[in-house]
Protein backbone atom coordinates (compact mmCIF):
# COMPACT_ATOMS: atom_id res chain seq x y z
CA UNK A 1 0.00 0.00 0.00
CA UNK A 2 1.37 3.62 -1.09
CA UNK A 3 1.32 6.40 2.15
CA UNK A 4 -0.69 9.56 -0.35
CA UNK A 5 0.69 12.07 0.51
CA UNK A 6 -1.98 14.25 -0.85
CA UNK A 7 -4.27 13.25 1.64
CA UNK A 8 -2.19 15.12 3.76
CA UNK A 9 -1.22 18.36 1.75
CA UNK A 10 -2.64 18.92 -1.80
CA UNK A 11 0.06 22.06 -2.26
CA UNK A 12 3.06 19.23 -1.95
CA UNK A 13 4.50 18.53 -5.18
CA UNK A 14 7.98 17.42 -4.03
CA UNK A 15 8.94 14.80 -1.97
CA UNK A 16 11.43 11.51 -1.35
CA UNK A 17 10.58 8.01 -1.80
CA UNK A 18 11.80 4.47 -2.43
CA UNK A 19 10.92 2.40 -5.26
CA UNK A 20 8.88 -0.81 -3.36
CA UNK A 21 7.74 -2.46 -6.88
CA UNK A 22 8.90 -2.82 -10.52
CA UNK A 23 6.35 -3.78 -13.21
CA UNK A 24 5.13 -3.47 -16.44
CA UNK A 25 1.54 -1.52 -17.31
CA UNK A 26 0.12 -1.34 -20.44
CA UNK A 27 3.58 -2.74 -21.98
CA UNK A 28 5.12 0.27 -20.67
CA UNK A 29 7.79 0.36 -17.36
CA UNK A 30 5.88 1.62 -14.14
CA UNK A 31 6.81 1.35 -10.13
CA UNK A 32 5.20 1.35 -7.11
CA UNK A 33 6.66 3.68 -4.40
CA UNK A 34 6.62 3.58 -0.51
CA UNK A 35 5.29 7.19 -0.39
CA UNK A 36 3.87 9.44 -2.91
CA UNK A 37 2.22 12.96 -4.08
CA UNK A 38 1.26 11.83 -7.02
CA UNK A 39 -2.87 11.52 -7.42
CA UNK A 40 -4.06 8.96 -9.48
CA UNK A 41 -7.33 8.82 -11.76
CA UNK A 42 -10.04 8.36 -9.71
CA UNK A 43 -13.60 9.99 -8.26
CA UNK A 44 -14.06 11.66 -12.09
CA UNK A 45 -10.23 13.92 -11.22
CA UNK A 46 -7.69 12.84 -13.87
CA UNK A 47 -4.17 11.60 -12.82
CA UNK A 48 -1.65 13.84 -11.68
CA UNK A 49 1.57 14.31 -14.37
CA UNK A 50 5.18 15.02 -13.30
CA UNK A 51 8.26 13.58 -12.70
CA UNK A 52 10.37 10.63 -10.96
CA UNK A 53 14.24 11.82 -10.71
CA UNK A 54 14.41 13.15 -14.63
CA UNK A 55 11.25 10.07 -16.19
CA UNK A 56 8.26 11.61 -17.00
CA UNK A 57 5.05 10.46 -15.23
CA UNK A 58 2.79 9.49 -18.02
CA UNK A 59 0.12 8.08 -15.99
CA UNK A 60 -1.12 6.93 -12.41
CA UNK A 61 -3.08 4.06 -11.45
CA UNK A 62 -4.74 3.17 -8.04
CA UNK A 63 -4.35 -1.00 -8.36
CA UNK A 64 -7.43 -2.36 -6.80
CA UNK A 65 -6.81 -4.96 -3.86
CA UNK A 66 -3.71 -3.70 -1.78
CA UNK A 67 -3.93 0.26 -2.54
CA UNK A 68 -0.48 0.33 -4.49
CA UNK A 69 -0.57 3.77 -6.31
CA UNK A 70 1.60 2.83 -9.97
CA UNK A 71 3.89 5.25 -11.60
CA UNK A 72 3.62 4.62 -15.60
CA UNK A 73 7.30 6.34 -16.72
CA UNK A 74 8.61 7.08 -20.24
CA UNK A 75 11.10 5.34 -19.48
CA UNK A 76 12.86 2.53 -17.10
CA UNK A 77 13.97 3.58 -14.18
CA UNK A 78 17.05 2.14 -12.35
CA UNK A 79 17.59 3.95 -8.91
CA UNK A 80 15.66 2.50 -6.15
CA UNK A 81 15.64 5.94 -4.13
CA UNK A 82 13.57 8.86 -6.15
CA UNK A 83 12.62 12.47 -6.15
CA UNK A 84 9.21 13.01 -6.96
CA UNK A 85 7.83 16.07 -8.90
CA UNK A 86 4.37 16.62 -9.30
CA UNK A 87 2.94 19.09 -12.21
CA UNK A 88 1.89 21.99 -10.28
CA UNK A 89 0.01 24.02 -12.73
CA UNK A 90 -2.08 20.67 -13.37
CA UNK A 91 -2.74 19.73 -10.38
CA UNK A 92 -3.53 23.39 -9.36
CA UNK A 93 -6.11 23.80 -12.42
CA UNK A 94 -7.72 20.03 -11.38
CA UNK A 95 -8.32 20.87 -7.72
CA UNK A 96 -10.09 24.80 -9.46
CA UNK A 97 -12.46 22.37 -11.51
CA UNK A 98 -12.85 19.96 -8.79
CA UNK A 99 -13.65 21.87 -6.05
CA UNK A 100 -15.55 23.98 -8.07
CA UNK A 101 -17.69 21.16 -9.35
CA UNK A 102 -19.02 20.75 -5.11
CA UNK A 103 -19.53 24.20 -4.87
CA UNK A 104 -22.05 24.42 -7.80
CA UNK A 105 -23.63 21.12 -7.01
CA UNK A 106 -24.56 22.70 -4.14
CA UNK A 107 -25.45 25.93 -5.44
CA UNK A 108 -28.02 24.24 -7.81
CA UNK A 109 -29.21 22.09 -4.91
CA UNK A 110 -29.98 24.92 -2.89
CA UNK A 111 -31.07 27.41 -5.47
CA UNK A 112 -33.47 24.90 -7.38
CA UNK A 113 -33.79 21.60 -5.24
CA UNK A 114 -31.44 19.78 -8.50
CA UNK A 115 -29.58 16.91 -7.69
CA UNK A 116 -26.53 15.71 -9.57
CA UNK A 117 -26.21 12.63 -11.35
CA UNK A 118 -22.77 12.84 -12.99
CA UNK A 119 -19.96 14.66 -13.40
CA UNK A 120 -17.02 14.66 -16.01
CA UNK A 121 -13.66 16.64 -15.81
CA UNK A 122 -12.27 17.34 -18.81
CA UNK A 123 -8.56 19.07 -20.34
CA UNK A 124 -10.68 22.19 -21.46
CA UNK A 125 -14.03 22.08 -19.87
CA UNK A 126 -16.02 20.61 -17.01
CA UNK A 127 -19.84 18.89 -16.69
CA UNK A 128 -22.24 18.43 -14.29
CA UNK A 129 -25.54 16.55 -15.26
CA UNK A 130 -28.48 17.87 -13.46
CA UNK A 131 -31.74 16.27 -12.91
CA UNK A 132 -34.21 19.12 -14.40
CA UNK A 133 -35.70 19.10 -18.32
CA UNK A 134 -35.92 22.80 -18.61
CA UNK A 135 -32.89 24.94 -17.05
CA UNK A 136 -33.79 28.93 -18.22
CA UNK A 137 -30.51 31.10 -19.00
CA UNK A 138 -32.02 33.40 -15.80
CA UNK A 139 -31.41 30.39 -13.58
CA UNK A 140 -27.67 29.63 -15.02
CA UNK A 141 -27.32 33.12 -14.45
CA UNK A 142 -28.54 32.93 -11.06
CA UNK A 143 -26.33 29.60 -10.04
CA UNK A 144 -23.16 31.31 -11.65
CA UNK A 145 -23.63 34.40 -9.57
CA UNK A 146 -24.34 32.48 -6.43
CA UNK A 147 -20.89 30.35 -6.92
CA UNK A 148 -18.98 33.48 -7.30
CA UNK A 149 -20.27 35.25 -4.48
CA UNK A 150 -19.56 32.06 -2.39
CA UNK A 151 -16.05 32.48 -3.33
CA UNK A 152 -15.65 36.42 -2.84
CA UNK A 153 -16.84 34.77 0.76
CA UNK A 154 -13.28 32.91 0.67
CA UNK A 155 -15.07 30.41 2.59
CA UNK A 156 -12.26 27.90 4.42
CA UNK A 157 -12.55 24.08 3.38
CA UNK A 158 -11.61 21.17 5.62
CA UNK A 159 -10.33 17.56 4.82
CA UNK A 160 -11.25 14.88 7.37
CA UNK A 161 -12.52 10.93 8.08
CA UNK A 162 -15.38 10.25 9.85
CA UNK A 163 -16.83 6.75 10.65
CA UNK A 164 -20.00 5.49 8.64
CA UNK A 165 -21.94 5.78 12.09
CA UNK A 166 -20.93 9.70 12.00
CA UNK A 167 -21.06 10.17 8.16
CA UNK A 168 -24.88 9.32 8.60
CA UNK A 169 -25.51 12.31 10.96
CA UNK A 170 -23.98 14.95 8.57
CA UNK A 171 -26.09 16.62 5.16
CA UNK A 172 -23.75 14.66 2.79
CA UNK A 173 -25.33 15.33 -1.12
CA UNK A 174 -24.34 11.73 -1.86
CA UNK A 175 -24.36 9.12 0.56
CA UNK A 176 -20.73 7.03 0.15
CA UNK A 177 -21.08 3.29 -0.40
CA UNK A 178 -17.44 2.74 0.97
CA UNK A 179 -16.81 0.70 3.55
CA UNK A 180 -14.87 1.87 6.96
CA UNK A 181 -13.49 5.14 7.07
CA UNK A 182 -15.00 8.19 4.99
CA UNK A 183 -13.34 11.16 3.54
CA UNK A 184 -15.22 14.50 3.92
CA UNK A 185 -14.09 17.40 1.73
CA UNK A 186 -16.33 20.12 3.78
CA UNK A 187 -16.39 23.85 2.38
CA UNK A 188 -17.31 25.54 5.69
CA UNK A 189 -20.70 24.22 6.51
CA UNK A 190 -22.12 25.06 3.25
CA UNK A 191 -21.22 21.71 1.24
CA UNK A 192 -20.38 17.95 2.45
CA UNK A 193 -18.83 15.88 0.20
CA UNK A 194 -17.53 12.17 0.15
CA UNK A 195 -14.49 12.34 -1.49
CA UNK A 196 -10.91 11.63 -1.99
CA UNK A 197 -10.13 14.09 -4.26
CA UNK A 198 -7.51 16.91 -4.50
CA UNK A 199 -9.56 20.82 -2.83
CA UNK A 200 -7.93 24.23 -2.80
CA UNK A 201 -7.93 25.39 0.89
CA UNK A 202 -10.62 28.56 0.29
CA UNK A 203 -13.26 29.10 -2.19
CA UNK A 204 -11.20 32.26 -3.19
CA UNK A 205 -8.96 29.77 -4.30
CA UNK A 206 -11.28 29.42 -7.06
CA UNK A 207 -10.83 32.54 -8.84
CA UNK A 208 -13.98 33.00 -11.13
CA UNK A 209 -16.50 30.42 -12.04
CA UNK A 210 -18.38 30.86 -15.64
CA UNK A 211 -21.06 28.49 -16.95
CA UNK A 212 -20.48 28.81 -20.28
CA UNK A 213 -23.23 26.02 -22.20
CA UNK A 214 -26.37 24.09 -21.41
CA UNK A 215 -27.61 20.81 -23.44
CA UNK A 216 -29.75 18.10 -22.81
CA UNK A 217 -27.77 14.37 -22.15
CA UNK A 218 -29.61 11.24 -21.56
CA UNK A 219 -32.74 12.90 -19.74
CA UNK A 220 -30.56 15.41 -17.69
CA UNK A 221 -29.18 19.27 -18.64
CA UNK A 222 -25.56 18.90 -18.98
CA UNK A 223 -23.97 22.23 -17.68
CA UNK A 224 -20.42 23.42 -18.78
CA UNK A 225 -18.27 25.16 -16.43
CA UNK A 226 -14.75 26.83 -16.11
CA UNK A 227 -13.17 27.49 -12.80
CA UNK A 228 -9.94 29.57 -11.99
CA UNK A 229 -7.33 30.19 -14.68
CA UNK A 230 -9.57 28.13 -17.49
CA UNK A 231 -12.56 30.69 -16.76
CA UNK A 232 -10.22 33.71 -16.68
CA UNK A 233 -8.91 32.92 -19.78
Amino acid sequence: MTHRLYYEDATLTEFSARVVERLKWDGKPAVVLDRSAFYPTGGGQPYDRGWLNDLAVVDVVAREGDGAVIHVLAGPLSADAVEGRVDWARRFDLMQQHTGQHLLSQVFFRLFGWETRSVHFGATGSTIDLDPENLSAAQLLAAEDEANRLIYANLPIRTYSVTPEEAAHLPLRKRPSVMGKIRIVEIDQYDFSACGGTHVGHTGELGLVRLVRQERSRGCRRVTFLCGWRALN
